[in-house]
């Protein structure tokens, strides 16, 4: 069934405009190059005032979706050319609609970060970043720890790699997209093997310890990659 736009509650009204608009944006609803319905269409279907429409399409033009010019209206622009990193939180939660192209993607970038992070912790890691990262791998070793806590601790122990790589831009990087990983653990941490997680994670510490850089990096990139093999099992046959 399509998407539609619908009502909304009057709290954080910008904002749920917004997520609505973005959503029908992303996933081509609204076509590169389309003129949005007119403001008072638009605030007559969602049951809003045009001041908080117009509140929401900014939101969307400060993303690179669209462009506001006065006497054309609100039209969608190709955010591939336009948008920006904050771009990708958003676009996770559409795997979960079976934009599995979109998740490719994040898991292929994901491989070649978390390889060279590793190479970065392994020749810059302090032995306070090796005390946080034996610290979250032991809390993920424990055996009554749920998927999606598993999924949570995963994560967490790739930012402590980040941090210890000491790089401050794949730093905002990864913080870029926590909170949209984690929204949607449920559907993530099927790509997760227990067992296969809790050993990537001492091999890997291992070789920070030694400061083998090379074999850190190889570590985390053929780890990286199971997801990325795991996800093309999920492909409709």
């Amino acid at each position: 069934m399509p998407e539609t736009l619908r009502p909304v509650e009057k709290q954080r009204v910008a904002e749920e405009i917004a997520t609505q608009l973005r959503r029908l944006i992303l996933t081509g609803h609204y076509a590169i190059g389309e003129r949005l319905p007119p403001e008072r269409d638009l605030a007559k279907t969602l049951g809003v005032n045009r001041a908080s429409l117009r509140e929401a399409l900014k939101k969307l033009e400060h993303l690179g979706l669209v462009k506001i010019r006065q006497g054309d209206g609100t039209r969608v622009l190709d955010f591939m050319q336009t948008g920006g990193i904050d771009l990708v939180s958003h676009l996770i939660p559409l795997a979960e609609s079976g934009n599995l192209a979109i998740l490719t993607d994040v898991l292929e970038f994901r491989q070649i970060y978390g390889r060279e992070v590793a190479r970065l912790a392994a020749q810059r890691a302090t032995s306070e970043h090796l005390i946080r990262l034996r610290e979250v791998a032991d809390a993920a070793a424990a055996p009554e720890v749920a998927p999606e806590e598993l999924l949570r601790l995963d994560f967490e122990f790739y930012v402590a790699l980040t941090q210890a790589s000491g790089n401050r831009v794949f730093g905002l990087l990864i913080n870029t997209t926590r909170s949209a990983v984690l929204a949607s653990a449920p559907f993530f941490a099927q790509l997760l093997a227990p067992d296969v997680v809790r050993k990537h994670h001492r091999e890997l510490i291992k070789a920070i310890e030694t400061r083998d850089a090379d074999a850190a990096a190889r570590i985390a990139d053929q780890h990286l990659s199971r997801g990325r093999d795991v996800l093309a099992s999920f492909a409709p046959k």
